[in-house]
């Protein structure tokens, strides 16, 4: 009697479909029946590579000794046991090396590691990624929702007031129970037939990670025989801080992620509380300063290869942009343009923005003109284009080398 992928899966201990469709949001309609098509498993086995064999002939008890296409043959022997490795297969597509790897070297042992070594800085991430599922295969979830926080911007923020410390600390106050208790009463509140579904809670160098997946906007997908109405996920990721008197928010909502977060708050330190943007001010003459050395350089680890400036001395003011596609420095167009034309980067309120080259990737920074004041600015940039890691390095060198916080360009508001 032919056994359906649940029953396959049963049989082999294996995550159940509800795990990889629901925690980890792959599409299962199709795949067994692929799985099961003549010479599938045949060729997938023959794309991994050596650094995988090894993984798997580890993982299913096989010999380990012999060549790569040794190793493979007797894989190919093994059939159903392979079908959750088609599953991992799949997830590590898109998946962040740096989230992949950070995971993996708190989780698997030396030796499992040296397997999935490339190089002195490098891995097999699908390796690693079927290492980890053997480990433990509920710690796919983890990589899952720790490749978030290296795909998207977040919003810094801040209690507006100050507040006294509980007495309990923070982890303790986020229990499951306690944030789903918070997530119901918001979704009654908000009466929008809504749900926020708790996800999870992830403890990463030192702060809270709490995610959360809401319906966001109505949608649907196709499938045989016509359409499913349903809503687009939203992942919400609250990144709380300094015993949640600070919180980073991952959203593609404005308003709504900040209002859970202001709940939270509001629970765990007794009394209304609310979190605004944060501000962190950075004069014109450090401005005027950064851009000097930035439009100088010509090579190093932060390169001026974009401006978009308004008012420009042209005539009728337009707005202009210089820059280079190849991301080479721009510097020496700039000295020319300002030699025919006019200044253009001495007046720091007519600088719309400009990208960097930092790390091989184009980062956008803006210059947010603070009300009221004449010379103040808060300096943002599109965090999105860097992974956490990147992140950190790129505000450390900000700070350290030319005296400059910056912040995302993401803010979330009330409404």
């Amino acid at each position: 009697m032919t056994q359906t992928f649940a029953e396959v899966m049963e049989r082999l201990g294996a995550p159940p479909p509800a795990f990889w469709e629901n925690d980890l949001e792959m599409g299962l309609e199709h795949f067994f029946a692929r799985s099961r098509r003549d010479g599938f498993m045949d060729e997938w086995v023959s794309r991994r590579t050596g650094r995988q064999v090894n993984v798997l002939c580890m993982n299913l008890g096989l010999d380990g000794a012999g060549s790569v296409r040794s190793k493979k043959d007797s894989l190919r022997s093994c059939d159903d046991e392979l079908l959750p490795y088609l599953l991992v297969d799949q997830f590590a597509k898109y998946k962040s090396k740096i989230a992949t790897i950070d995971f993996a070297k708190g989780v698997l042992a030396d030796d499992v590691l040296e397997t999935c070594r490339k190089n002195e800085e490098d891995f097999d991430t699908t390796a690693l990624l079927f290492a980890i599922y053997h480990n433990s295969w509920s710690d796919l979830r983890l990589v899952f929702h720790l490749d978030k926080i290296h795909k998207s911007g977040f919003a810094r923020m801040k209690l507006k007031d100050m507040v006294r410390r509980p007495r309990r600390n923070f982890e303790e106050f986020l229990q499951p129970e306690t944030v789903k208790e918070i997530l119901d009463a918001f979704d009654k509140a908000k009466g929008d037939g809504r749900t926020s579904e708790f996800k999870n809670v992830v403890i990463h160098n030192g702060h809270h990670l709490v995610f959360i997946r809401r319906a966001e906007r109505p949608d649907l997908v196709l499938r045989a025989g016509g359409v499913v109405h349903g809503y687009r996920p939203e992942w919400i990721i609250l990144d709380f801080a300094d015993g949640a008197k600070r919180v980073n928010i991952s959203s593609v909502s404005v308003s709504i992620p900040l209002e859970i977060a202001n709940r939270l708050a509001s629970g765990y330190f007794g009394r209304s509380c609310e979190y605004e943007n944060e501000s962190k001010v950075t004069y014109a003459k450090q401005l005027e300063r950064f851009l000097d050395i930035l439009r100088k350089q010509k090579t190093g680890e932060l390169l001026l290869v974009e401006v978009v400036v308004l008012n420009s001395p042209l005539e009728g003011s337009p707005k202009i942009k210089i820059t280079d596609p190849d991301s080479h420095p721009i510097g020496d167009a700039i000295g020319h343009f300002e030699k025919a034309v006019g200044g253009i980067l001495s007046e720091i309120e007519n600088i719309e923005s400009i990208k960097v080259y930092y790390r091989k990737k184009r980062v956008s920074l803006i210059f947010e003109k603070v009300e009221g004041a004449d010379d103040e600015y808060v300096v943002r940039y599109s965090d999105h284009r860097l992974n956490a890691m990147e992140r950190r390095s790129f505000e450390d060198h900000l700070r350290d080398v030319h005296g400059i916080p910056v912040l995302s360009t993401e803010k979330r508001f009330k409404r």
